[in-house]
């Protein structure tokens, strides 16, 4: 896959995000807050103000050469890496949850055993 499909569909992930959370703030403000709601013209704000964040992301990471710099340079070393196979993946995952499940029941032993020791104390 080419670099630059990488990065530009970075950049669109990027403001999508960007829009996703500027509209949602919106909708947030525009609910809870009964003045906002008052304001002329603000459902025309509350939908063209992210779509605008969206795009002027979008289009200030496109254009900054820097960002592009190193987007190249991120995607390049992304490509060197040595990504795991599918059964090591299996084999670790499985390792962790199995680690994860006996500290949680040990934990679990010991919170019921203090907590029997407490009620224990408290009621003596």
């Amino acid at each position: 896959m080419d670099n630059r499909k990488v990065i530009l569909g970075s950049y669109l992930g990027a403001s999508i995000l960007a829009w996703f959370l500027t509209r949602s703030s919106f909708a947030y403000l525009y609910l809870n807050f009964y003045q906002i709601r008052r304001l002329p013209g603000i459902n025309a704000i509350r939908e063209g103000l992210p779509l605008l964040i969206g795009a002027t992301v979008f289009l200030v990471l496109l254009k900054h050469a820097h960002v592009n710099v190193v987007m190249e340079e991120v995607v390049s070393e992304l490509k060197k890496v040595t990504w795991p196979s599918r059964d090591d993946v299996v084999k670790s995952t499985t390792v962790v949850i199995i680690c994860i499940l006996i500290a949680s029941f040990i934990l679990a032993g010991f919170d019921l055993m203090w907590g029997k020791l407490i009620t224990f104390l408290l009621h003596v």
